[in-house]
């Protein structure tokens, strides 16, 4: 007996009208594209976690987790940029995730990111 086949596919309309990026906002966005950066530095590991109801980016040196920074990101006159979470500092800006990840490796492991 054939049975009859369901369109399970994708629907790109959906997608569209779901407003994914505009869900997430630019805060968000930039800091997956850090995240992103991290994940490719093996002398660290990282991860989205909830603070106070905001997520910001964890991030550990391999080896030595207690040697952690959380990273979040705001919007200034200048735009956006990537400060650590507990104190507001600027780290750099959003517009230069691999430079922020190479900065945040070197500090967190004491010598200049691969």
């Amino acid at each position: 007996m054939e049975r009859e086949r369901k369109d399970v596919g994708f629907d790109r309309g959906r997608l569209e009208a779901a407003d994914v990026a505009g869900a997430f906002g630019p805060r968000r966005m930039h800091l997956a594209a850090l995240d992103a950066e991290l994940c490719k530095r093996p002398d660290v590991l990282c991860g989205l976690v909830a603070r106070g109801g905001v997520r910001v980016l964890r991030v550990m040196a391999s080896g030595a987790v207690l040697r952690a920074v959380e990273v979040d990101c705001r919007e200034d006159p200048t735009g956006w940029v990537f400060t650590r979470a507990d104190t507001g500092e600027p780290i750099g800006p959003a517009g230069d995730p691999v430079a922020v990840a190479a900065r945040i490796v070197q500090v967190l492991t004491g010598r200049a990111a691969r």
